[in-house]
């Protein structure tokens, strides 16, 4: 008898605690632009970048001895400047729909694999990081202030 009591009450503490009402927020991942940006090179990558409206994070990969770029490593708030210029890259390039698939690894050694998010919309683009042609020289030179 004991038994089934205990075992009454602990079903009746769970339903509690799994039917947890909801905060209502929604998730950041389906809210707003988000841009996420991968430096690659022949040996791996280089650097990687995330930035939304709220927070820009720029980390390192960890060096060929093991021991981490923490020390390169920064995030901060993201500026209205900053995310107004990479809603304008956004939009003059149509990066949410456009087919950029540059690879000038072997070539120049570095390119920038972009990921963007916005709307429940996805796309990824490669663009080659050391172009002499002038085309995205305003979103390389963006990229590399971040």
């Amino acid at each position: 008898m004991k038994r089934t009591i205990y075992l009454v009450v602990l079903g009746i503490t769970l339903l509690f605690v799994a039917c947890k009402k909801s905060d209502n927020k929604v998730d950041s991942e389906t809210e707003g632009l988000k841009v996420e940006i991968k430096g690659i090179s022949g040996w791996g990558e280089f650097v990687n970048i995330s930035v939304d409206q709220n927070k820009t994070v720029v980390k390192y990969p960890v060096e060929t001895n093991g021991s981490p770029q923490t020390a390169r490593d920064k995030s901060y708030r993201t500026s209205e400047e900053t995310f107004r210029k990479l809603s304008s890259y956004v939009e003059t390039y149509n990066l949410l729909d456009a087919k950029i698939q540059e690879c000038a690894r072997c070539a120049d050694g570095a390119d920038y694999v972009i990921t963007i998010k916005s709307m429940g919309k996805e796309n990824t683009v490669t663009i080659a990081a050391h172009r002499n042609d002038g085309k995205y020289a305003d979103v390389l030179d963006f990229i590399s202030k971040l």
